[in-house]
């Protein structure tokens, strides 16, 4: 019994890493089919590596992986030790390994008719108030902000190399001339061998910056009626598009100005306090109601310190002491005076 739950191991393990053959497949689905605990183990260990291997560090992980389900593979799964490892996932960040297939029954992994295609997806959701630091399976850096999420394929460095992003990240990209780098979002895409490079795209925001600190990147809008081919952007240039507009603009930037947030920086330059608030409530992990017409409208431009406190920036804001504002729990409401 032990030798073939050992080997049930080899299996999982294989799965998750993406080595695992066509006749291994059919293999592992007997035995998931076999029993409904099966299953339950399935799902567990799926989130437990989701969570323990973004960033990914494949010297550790087969270790890794032993030591965390050697012992439950050779249970009975007793009610103590889920209690055990349930604690310890509690305590993980929010990061997902989504599991998505075609013709799925009652679980996610597999299906029922072997010659349809699986996919496997690794995710990255980057909770409000925090930063996450994902290193990929080519060895590229990519440091996801408040409230947006990172996705990619776990055949990602095999054929391609694609990221699909939903909000703010900046991308340290390992050089490969056969394999471009592409990170795309609901409007546009950026392509690229290997660069430093920024992109804020959250979807509740009126423009998508990319933002360019060194190599060269190509930026393709995907409405190509309007906007046909790609724009090439240099070192301190960012891409502007506006939703509202259809418009895109280029401006002069200091790259490194980019990505400051990385370091908890907080930096606007001619934006209304409206589209500032957006920031605030990622960085600070609350909902900002603003009351006046007037507050909503005013522009400004400077940056803040990670050590500034919400209150701290808003007094540097309310330098004429026009407004007033009151936080309860995670909710902050701006006033006229």
């Amino acid at each position: 019994m032990q030798r073939k739950n050992e080997h049930i191991e080899d299996l999982l393990y294989s799965y998750f890493v993406g080595e695992l053959t066509e006749e291994q497949e059919k293999e592992l689905l007997v035995w998931l089919e076999a029993d409904e605990e099966n299953k339950k183990v399935l799902f567990e260990m799926a989130e437990w590596w989701a969570t323990a291997h973004v960033p990914l560090y494949a010297s550790n992980m087969k270790a890794d992986f032993e030591k965390h389900f050697g012992s439950l593979m050779q249970s009975e799964h007793s009610e103590a030790k889920k209690r055990s490892l349930w604690t310890t996932w509690s305590k993980v960040a929010a990061v997902g390994l989504l599991l998505i297939s075609v013709g799925i029954g009652s679980y996610q992994l597999g299906h029922r008719d072997l010659n349809d295609t699986q996919l496997a997806y690794f995710e990255t959701v980057t909770p409000m108030g925090s930063q996450s630091k994902v290193i990929l399976p080519d060895q590229s850096v990519v440091w996801v902000n408040a409230g947006s999420s990172l996705r990619y394929s776990k055949d990602f460095n095999k054929k391609d190399r694609e990221i699909y992003l939903e909000g703010e990240a900046y991308f340290e990209v390992a050089r490969d001339t056969l394999k471009p780098f592409l990170v795309k979002s609901d409007v546009l895409s950026v392509r690229v061998l290997g660069t430093k490079f920024n992109v804020k795209a959250y979807k509740d925001d009126q423009t998508i910056d990319v933002s360019l600190v060194s190599g060269k990147v190509n930026v393709r809008l995907d409405d190509e009626m309007e906007h046909k081919g790609e724009v090439e952007l240099h070192p301190n240039r960012m891409l502007r598009y506006n939703k509202e507009t259809d418009r895109v603009e280029m401006k002069e930037i200091e790259g490194r100005d980019a990505y400051d947030w990385t370091n908890g920086t907080l930096r606007f330059e001619e934006k209304t306090f409206a589209e500032i608030a957006k920031d605030l409530e990622r960085k600070y992990d609350l909902h900002i109601h603003i009351v006046s017409d007037k507050l909503k409208k005013e522009v400004f431009t400077g940056s803040f310190s990670g050590y500034y406190t919400l209150d701290d920036v808003l007094r540097e804001v309310d330098v004429e002491h026009k407004y007033t504002w009151k936080q309860t729990a995670n909710e902050l409401v701006i006033r006229d005076k």
